[in-house]
């Protein structure tokens, strides 16, 4: 009897092998820090890129860790927390071959500044860049080719301070939406393509200095 009840030596062995693997198997199944998840979609959009640039080889040297790599700066969570995560994409004059709509901007959404101007980005505004980034207060596109209408989803940027879609293909109406920005200090919206009048909702942004409207299909009078 007391020879059954003993543990053997093999099935102690065997349960410490089972406990190790099951720790390994719970290591292996943690999910990705948010700056590792924000290196993922930078990489993302990088793939779509038609012949990167060389400045952009510095992307994926260290995916844990992408706030050395070109163009890209991070910061600590506003919110008191300690995570670092990424705040900032700046490329300007890369001549990228890229499309918005492309980068996700949903993990991306501690970003508080995105700019881009004089590359060669294509398509239409996303939508999504505007719903999913509560923080951004600089959006400077000028100088793409992004086209159409300027999405009604802006009106959810409420940080931000200095919207530039100068020199694109944008059409349609000026969005009385850009109203609900009350901290808006620059909207640049000239060489472009808008149409309508000017909407007079617009001067409820009480904090506007700088406006630019020229080389556009505006018409009516300036309220």
């Amino acid at each position: 009897m007391r020879l059954a009840m003993e543990t053997s030596p093999h099935l102690k062995l065997v349960s410490l092998v089972l406990l190790l693997a099951s720790f390994s198997h719970a290591i292996a199944a943690a999910p990705p820090s948010l700056l590792e998840e924000q290196a993922g979609a930078l990489l993302a959009w990088k793939a779509t890129i038609r012949s990167p640039p060389a400045q952009l080889q510095s992307w994926g040297s260290n995916t844990t860790w992408p706030c050395t790599w070109y163009g890209i700066k991070c910061g600590k969570n506003q919110a008191g927390h300690q995570e670092v995560m990424i705040t900032e994409i700046s490329l300007r004059g890369l001549r990228l071959r890229a499309a918005l709509e492309s980068l996700n901007f949903t993990a991306l959404h501690t970003l508080t500044s995105i700019r881009l101007p004089y590359n060669q980005i294509r398509g239409p505004f996303p939508p999504t860049l505007a719903s999913s980034l509560p923080n951004l207060r600089h959006l400077m596109l000028a100088g793409n080719k992004i086209f159409g209408e300027i999405p009604r989803q802006i009106k959810h940027l409420e940080s931000l301070v200095g919207l530039n879609l100068s020199k694109n293909h944008l059409s349609g109406p000026i969005p009385s939406e850009l109203s609900s920005l009350k901290k808006l200090a620059k909207l640049d919206f000239s060489n472009n393509h808008l149409t309508g009048p000017i909407p007079k909702i617009l001067w409820n942004c009480t904090q506007l200095t700088i406006l630019y409207l020229w080389d556009n299909q505006l018409s009516g009078s300036i309220p």
